[in-house]
């Protein structure tokens, strides 16, 4: 595979100890903020139901109620192990072998077999329709190595699944101890979780896994006001609502006791995580969005095989005009719409002129050698902010003038909600894992609104590539390019 980078050589420099990007020709280090996740599905190998739906596909088998027993079909049983069936009619036995495993189940007997133990279930494995049925409460006596599939059942949904690669996540409690409240998720991999939204507002939280537990609109203690389970299409993801004097916050991730806790405070301190900054509450205005598609002309961008990042930029600037126009209603301006060069003050210029809400700079990443994948989001850092307000550039009666190039310090509050907004719409459509960096890009100078730099893939993922190289993955990426839109404007 040859990667090739055209970015220009002054994105930003790399100070020591700074989290800020190399230069772009090697900006591809993801800040693991929203480190997450990858896998937990419903199903191994595609997507996970969404909030109410009914999982479905080749890894999970709908059960069956008899007499007040649930049961599954043996059928539907040696397919999620993906074992070999041997059918004994002379004595009505059925052997599943899984390599060195084997599990026998007979008609009408509640003795089972599983390798060299003999297990009794509470009821018998049963014959309807010239298939056996066996007993749920199989699934906690099955061999419990990687060898084989492990088996879990959702009551919720009525169906046994094969446990996805990132595990189950269990039942949410909560507590208060010295001041401090806990929320604590039990899960098969902790060490996997992540905070994808740090605004006290809205924040969240990630999981790889499958969710198997149980919701509770009660579930309320200290600072903690709610839990709501939002719908995503890989792993799982809650929004914790939290009272207004809750000043920080801590995730604790125990691999050992195989959960992760989320620690709330009512004071602030060094030991705390604080939360993003926040602008007023209440819808925003989003009149005008400018769209800058990253490099053209000579300036290929990351170029991977037939995918060439300048191309692909401009096309989803295309695809997004017209989505924006037709759900936001709103004025969409391009920086370029066609294969040529911009400079980065003729970029800001346009979007000046424009007065424009928002500025969506479009980008696709790249990264030799390396397994990243997913999106990442540059907005300008919240310090840079109070900058701003040190020198008298923000607010209605601002006098003195910021650096032209740090003009985007105005909006950093505002940028990183848009970031956060975008990046957590990404999430739920699985277009992740995604990460948020406080850095003002090189593209994003010079720009007087809220400005988002958007990774959008990593082009020397394989699984990234095939999908945004499709029209069909270009369309997906757009749709949750929007919904994030509308979820900063509603900012609720």
């Amino acid at each position: 595979m040859s990667v090739r980078h055209a970015h220009p050589a002054n994105w930003g420099a790399r100070p020591a100890g700074s989290l800020g990007p190399r230069p772009l020709a090697a900006w591809t280090t993801a800040f693991a903020f929203t480190l997450l996740l990858a896998a937990g599905v419903a199903r191994a190998d595609g997507p996970a139901p969404r909030a109410g739906e009914r999982p479905g596909g080749p890894d999970s088998a709908p059960v069956r109620r008899e007499d007040g027993e649930t049961m599954l079909g043996a059928n539907d049983l040696a397919r999620l192990l993906d074992a070999t069936k041997f059918w004994r009619s002379d004595v009505r036995k059925l052997e599943l072998r899984v390599r060195s495993h084997r599990v026998l189940l007979t008609a009408d007997n509640p003795y089972v077999m599983v390798d060299q133990s003999t297990i009794k279930l509470r009821t018998p494995v049963r014959s309807r329709g010239g298939e056996l049925q066996a007993p749920i409460a199989l699934l906690d006596s099955l061999p419990a190595d990687s060898s084989i599939n492990r088996l879990i059942y959702d009551p919720r949904a009525g169906v046994v699944l094969v446990v996805p690669p990132g595990g189950v996540v269990r039942t949410p409690r909560a507590s208060v101890e010295g001041g401090v409240t806990r929320v604590v998720f039990p899960m098969d991999q902790p060490e996997d979780a992540e905070v994808v939204g740090r605004a006290r507002a809205h924040f969240r939280l990630r999981f790889p896994g499958y969710f198997t537990g149980i919701m509770s609109d009660s579930l309320r203690a200290g600072v903690l006001r709610g839990l709501r389970r939002l719908p995503v299409v890989s792993g799982c993801a809650f929004e914790v609502a939290l009272s207004t004097e809750t000043q920080g916050f801590r995730v604790v991730r125990d691999a050992a006791a195989r959960r992760v806790t989320l620690e709330l405070s009512r004071s602030a301190g060094a030991t705390w995580e604080p939360f993003a900054p926040e602008g007023p509450p209440g819808p925003r205005a989003l009149r005008v969005v400018v769209l800058d598609p990253g490099h053209g002309g000579a300036d290929a961008g990351v170029t991977v095989g037939d995918a060439v990042e300048k191309q692909l930029a401009l096309n989803l600037a295309r695809r997004l005009k017209t989505e924006i126009e037709h759900e936001l209603h709103a004025r969409v301006v391009l920086t370029r719409d066609q294969d040529r060069a911009l400079g980065v003050r003729e970029r800001a210029e346009v979007a000046n002129r424009a007065h424009a809400d928002v500025v969506l700079s479009l980008h696709f990443d790249g990264l030799a050698l390396s397994r990243a994948s997913g999106a990442s989001a540059y907005c300008p850092p919240a310090d840079a902010r109070a900058n701003a307000q040190r020198l008298g550039g923000v607010g209605p009666n601002a006098v003195a003038l910021l650096p032209w190039g740090d003009v985007a310090a105005r909006h950093a509050v505002e940028s990183r909600s848009l970031a956060e907004a975008l990046l957590s719409s990404l999430d739920l459509h699985g277009l992740g894992p995604t990460r948020l960096r406080e850095h003002l890009a090189y593209p994003q100078r010079g720009v007087n609104a809220p400005t988002v730099l958007l990774e959008c893939a990593m082009l020397t993922s394989n699984a990234d590539r095939a999908r945004v190289s499709t029209p069909g993955g270009l369309d997906d990426l757009a749709q949750a390019i929007v919904e994030g839109l509308q979820a900063y404007q509603r900012n609720e």
